[in-house]
């Protein structure tokens, strides 16, 4: 009895052992997953207006349109890079406008449309916000 009392404890060492060994040797990953309050819209009269009383409250404000008559255009992917070139934000589908709570510091504001892409660089800082303007070319609306 003594040899069987033996024997188990011996094996609840090894696994004990075994186990603490796994848990040491896995590592450790601890990551930051920035959540950005934005708004996103402007289609139509009342979306619009409902859009341009709030955009004070946001830092920075994008608008997206094309063609000479400057209209409005949605579906935009847009990606905002940091002063390192880290993505902070990004949207597959903005437009016509886009307004994104960010701290303030350098950011990159890349845009896609029809296979075109437009940069453009902000500095955020204070209370006064920013508006960018994203306008592509195009053939006249017919």
């Amino acid at each position: 009895m003594k040899i069987l009392s033996a024997l188990m404890g011996a094996m609840l060492l090894v696994s004990f052992s075994a186990n603490a060994e796994t848990l040491v040797a896995d590592p450790v990953v601890v990551e930051t997953f920035v959540v950005t309050t934005y708004m996103n819209g402007g289609v139509g009269n009342d979306e619009e207006k409902l859009m341009h009383r709030i955009a004070h409250e946001f830092p920075l404000r994008l608008t997206f349109s094309e063609r000479k008559d400057g209209e409005y255009i949605a579906n935009v992917p847009v990606v905002i890079f940091d002063a390192r070139g880290n993505p902070v934000f990004e949207l597959p589908n903005a437009g016509p406008m886009l307004y994104v709570m960010l701290p303030d510091g350098k950011y990159k504001i890349s845009a896609r449309f029809k296979g075109l892409t437009e940069s453009q660089e902000v500095e955020l800082s204070g209370k006064q916000g920013r508006d960018l303007y994203f306008h592509w070319k195009g053939a006249q609306k017919q």
